[in-house]
């Protein structure tokens, strides 16, 4: 079975104690997961991650240095993406749909792709870089519509669930909910106003449901602020969109990532990197209810440790996820560092 995790460089080991397990026999791609005795070696999970970019018609907005967001947010992936090109599987979804055009205040377009643009592999750093290049801003800001298609593609392969991700950049003003009433809502466009249209309505608290739905499922949103100190409206929305993703960003004085520049842009795509995924390995085999399993590096045995402060830890058991305490995970990178083995006993029938 070919396994596919999300976002980030994932690189350890495990050493691992016996302990006990009453797995479920499904995996994240709806497999079944059997247990097959004996030893196992595990293999790292590749990371990977779904970008999903805002082409909206603010997007054509300029920065001080004359820069639109949507070519510092181009600019910036074309500088940062090529660096992780065989270490990272990228997909893509740009929303809303290719093609959309119009006013936002009367023609706004409110559809997204019905399937991914670029879909997961490594080598699609260029692929990307050429979608963006192919297009521009146009159109409204289906954001919530955007995280559902993106999600789906993440959650249709078996990925670990720490090792996979969706990485959001927009403007912070998702709009086109047809619910919303524009003579209450906040509008998306704080200089035209809604214009009578329920779709040009801030479609904030919706979007934000959506990403923490996703994140309770094991699919986190690292957010992506294509933005300078604007609106502060729209700020509070990147927020909150950050910290619903459950990935947001600590120690500043935003949950979100910002990027003004391309030099920004680069920093945090760098920092989401080096955060997801890591430690974790993936194992074919799991043991059923009264089986067990050890988990060792070298031939030394790891504690584990369901915490995940020593040794070793289940990240997702019906997965088949393993991830590694800091101390092993520091040794497992060392240079011809042998690759972990899980032992695997199944239960007696």
């Amino acid at each position: 079975m070919s396994v596919r995790p999300a976002w980030i460089l994932v690189v350890v080991a495990a050493c691992g104690a016996r302990t006990g397990l009453d797995l479920g026999p499904g995996s994240a791609d709806g497999g079944a997961l059997s247990c097959i005795p004996g030893p196992i070696t595990l293999t790292a999970a590749q990371p990977a991650a779904m970008f999903v970019l805002d082409r909206s018609g603010s997007m054509a907005d300029a920065f001080s240095d004359g820069q639109s967001r949507w070519q510092v947010l181009t600019d910036g992936l074309a500088g940062t993406l090529p660096q992780v090109d065989s270490s990272l599987e990228i997909g893509a979804l740009l929303f809303p749909s290719a093609g959309a055009g119009g006013s936002p205040r009367g023609g706004m377009m409110c559809s997204v792709p019905s399937a991914v643009d670029l879909g997961l592999a490594t080598g699609h750093a260029s692929a990307l870089v050429t979608l963006l290049r192919s297009t521009g801003p146009a159109g409204g800001t289906p954001t919530a519509d955007a995280i559902d298609v993106a999600a789906a593609a993440l959650l249709a392969t078996r990925a670990a669930t720490t090792a996979r991700a969706l990485v959001l950049a927009t403007d912070g003003a998702p709009n086109c909910d047809s619910s919303l009433d524009p003579a209450t809502c906040t509008c998306a466009d704080t200089n035209r106003g809604c214009g009578g249209q329920p779709a040009n309505c801030l479609d904030d608290a919706r979007t934000v449901a959506r990403i923490a739905g996703y994140a309770a499922q094991g699919v986190p949103t690292y957010v992506i602020g294509i933005a300078g100190d604007g609106d502060p409206v729209f700020s509070d929305v990147l927020d909150a969109m950050a910290v619903a993703g459950g990935s947001p960003l600590i120690g500043s004085a935003h949950a979100y990532y910002a990027a003004d520049s391309a030099s920004d842009l680069d920093a945090a795509l760098a920092a989401i990197r080096d955060q997801v995924g890591k430690c974790t390995y993936l194992t074919t085999s799991v043991p059923g209810a009264g089986g067990s399993i050890t988990v060792s590096l070298g031939g030394v045995f790891l504690p584990y440790d369901p915490t995940g402060a020593v040794g070793w830890a289940w990240a997702s058991e019906s997965n088949g996820q393993i991830v590694l305490a800091a101390g092993p995970c520091d040794k497992a990178t060392l240079a011809g560092a042998a690759p972990p083995i899980a032992d695997v006993e199944c239960a007696e029938m």
